[in-house]
């Protein structure tokens, strides 16, 4: 019985820090649509710095090295000639 209820407890415990994470990523980031490529990209709200791209299948990708300066010049492009 005690392994069972220290099992539903990780089990509780592993589903709540994801989903804390989740909520945390959903305050900090936003989503930005970039008119020049026409991709959706996740912008963190304080920063302004460009950290993941929507793919076509539907999946998230951290953007890292030569590609995240790309789309990260591309957001400033778009944010500052409005």
């Amino acid at each position: 019985m005690k392994k069972i209820i220290i099992i539903l407890m990780i089990l509780l415990l592993f589903t709540t820090s994801c989903y804390a994470v989740s909520i945390i990523d959903k305050i900090m980031y936003k989503q930005f649509f970039l008119n020049l490529i026409k991709r959706i990209v996740l912008v963190h709200r304080i920063t302004g710095e460009v950290k993941y791209i929507l793919t076509d299948q539907g999946d998230w990708v951290l953007l890292l090295g030569a590609q995240k300066n790309q789309y990260q010049s591309m957001y400033n492009f778009q944010t500052n000639s409005k």
